[in-house]
């Protein structure tokens, strides 16, 4: 697969949703501690639609109320790795997604989660104090492996958000990460299901979605419990820890109270 040169730091987001965005997940602590809170470098404000998206509008002449249910899973059995170390969430996530971008070889080793985890931490716009690695390192890591355009994205509801993911995963055929628990986790969205197709439509809901936590088999004081492989959530059950961002270590960067995620971009990698 060809390798893409990962981009400058400072250049602006495409799909005009962001400006400057570089968030760090510190969190992701051992099973049985507290995870700290991530920090915040910048979120700017969005520039999109009425219907909380960005790009096309329904299809001409198609009447919405004739759009069917529309399901969308890009797991395989062996997909799903937990973290090994707790600090590495954001290197099990990406493991994660390449093992679907690359359908038929999984990788589940400690050797490359550490390798990617430290791939993210090298990518950020800063130099990492503190265990964990940015969700820009995440997009830019991804994008630098080959694996086609990531960028981290943000908007102000949980809907609007998910609306957001399962429009680029049904665009590029790719998975979606989600930082939850306010910043200091990572987590992995690996299908969706909606009111009606995203390719035809921006009048549709997310209303399912199903997640791939790396923390499965650990214990968060604050969180509680890992999901399992492959678990199947409503919107509405998804809103416990896919919460608001809180900056508590860079407030003077930027905005907090966004919803942040880290979504395929660009052309499509696999039919769907």
């Amino acid at each position: 697969m060809t390798r893409r040169q990962p981009r400058h730091p400072h250049r602006r987001l495409g799909l005009a949703l962001l400006a400057g965005v570089a968030l760090v997940v510190s969190g992701c602590s051992l099973a049985g501690s507290e995870p700290p809170i991530a920090g915040l470098l910048g979120l700017g404000d969005q520039a999109q639609g009425s219907s909380g998206q960005v790009g096309r509008q329904d299809v001409a002449g198609k009447p919405v109320q004739k759009l069917k249910p529309y399901t969308l899973d890009l797991y395989r059995p062996g997909d799903h790795v937990a973290q090994f170390d707790g600090s590495w969430c954001v290197g099990a996530s990406m493991q994660m997604m390449i093992n679907m971008i690359e359908p038929g070889r999984p990788d589940a080793t400690r050797t490359t989660q550490q390798r990617l985890y430290k791939l993210a931490r090298k990518t950020s716009p800063w130099v990492e104090t503190k265990p964990g690695a940015s969700v820009y390192g995440w997009a830019e890591g991804l994008e630098g492996l080959g694996y086609g355009g990531y960028e981290e994205l943000a908007a102000g509801s949980r809907q609007a958000a998910l609306k957001l993911a399962a429009r680029q995963m049904r665009e590029t055929g790719r998975p979606v990460g989600l930082l939850v628990w306010a910043g200091a986790h990572a987590w992995v969205m690996s299908g969706f299901k909606a009111t009606a197709d995203p390719a035809l439509t921006d009048d549709f809901a997310v209303t399912h979605v199903w997640i791939e936590d790396p923390w499965a088999g650990r214990v968060s004081r604050t969180w509680g419990a890992g999901l399992e492989p492959h678990t199947l959530l409503t919107a509405e059950e998804l809103g416990r820890d896919y919460v608001r961002y809180a900056s508590f270590y860079r407030p003077q960067y930027g905005k907090d109270g966004r919803f942040v995620v880290v979504a395929p971009v660009g052309e499509t990698s696999a039919p769907v």
